[in-house]
């Protein structure tokens, strides 16, 4: 936003950065939203500031933002202006809010993208399972894959979590409810071979004692979620692989393998932690897809069968 921005805007936006202390980047969709709202509102003769508008000009606003922009961006920039009038209500420059009570737009939920098999195994195979760091990332793919952990799963398992003889992970998932995840013994071989490497990272960042975390960084503290999506780029740069994969994707194509090969929803809904059965129901939608492109390639009358 330029130098000409209303009082109220640069107030606002001096807020965020000073007392709510927020990220650059956050500040910078939040003063681009701004800057967009205060430009359409001074398109036509009549010049309002962002502060002084009214119910019809935001509805106005969002009606224009329809065509050329997803929901989930006409949703963030709702949610900016909701926070900017909430800001003048806590310091008396507006009794009201005139983007209360407008819904935000209704948001198609994007179907998974698993990998297929083959592609799934390929990063699998791909590690350098000679050094520590391998042996770890190895365990790392292994588990997401064989269990369908949130990376934010695996990040906070610690040895105790993972159980040999039962063949099984305790997990700790959202709202910090527990749950029991069966794991094969291919993985939990995977695991074995990295826990035995897993003391040379110990000490290097000066923990004088075993912290227990599962997985470490090489330093020796706790491997945090973007180190496993770090994890996760190296090894598909080294698999070859011509899709962008990140962790969630993991969790689909265990989710939607599973489900390919005849295991029941319920059952799957408990192995993902999912409190709804509707929430696991996509996947039904991602096998049907799967399903009808089998169907079409071999089946002889099928009409759209490609030489």
């Amino acid at each position: 936003m330029d130098t000409q921005a209303p009082r109220n805007v640069t107030a606002y936006l001096h807020h965020l950065r000073t007392v709510r202390n927020l990220s650059s980047h956050t500040l910078r969709a939040v003063e681009g939203d701004l800057a967009d709202f205060d430009n359409f509102l001074g398109a036509d003769d009549r010049r309002i500031e962002p502060a002084k508008a009214d119910r019809n000009d935001v509805r106005s606003y969002i009606a224009s933002l329809s065509d050329k922009n997803s929901a989930r961006t006409v949703s963030r920039k709702l949610s900016t202006l909701r926070g900017f009038y909430k800001w003048l209500q806590l310091h008396d420059e507006r009794t009201d809010s005139p983007v209360e009570g407008i819904p935000n737009p209704k948001q198609g939920r994007p179907l998974p993208q698993p990998l297929d098999i083959d592609s799934m195994f390929a990063l699998l195979d791909s590690g350098d399972l000679t050094q520590p760091a391998g042996l770890r990332d190895r365990a790392i793919l292994e588990l997401l894959y064989a269990s369908g952990l949130r990376v934010g799963e695996l990040v906070s398992l610690n040895i105790h979590d993972v159980h040999r003889e039962k063949r099984e992970v305790r997990v700790r998932g959202k709202g910090n409810k527990e749950r029991i995840v069966p794991v094969h013994t291919r993985c939990l071989e995977c695991v074995r071979l990295w826990t035995e490497q897993r003391g040379v990272f110990l000490g290097k960042g000066g923990f004088k004692e075993d912290h227990g975390a599962l997985f470490l960084n090489q330093r020796g503290g706790r491997l945090s979620a973007r180190s496993v999506r770090r994890i996760l780029d190296a090894t598909v740069l080294r698999s070859a692989a011509t899709q962008h994969v990140h962790p969630h994707q993991l969790r689909h194509t265990f989710a939607t393998h599973l489900l390919d090969s005849g295991v029941d929803l319920r059952h799957i809904q408990e192995l993902l932690g999912h409190e709804s059965i509707s929430t696991t129901q996509i996947y039904t939608h991602v096998s049907v897809d799967h399903l009808t492109e089998v169907y079409d390639k071999a089946h002889p009358r099928a009409e759209i069968k490609r030489d």
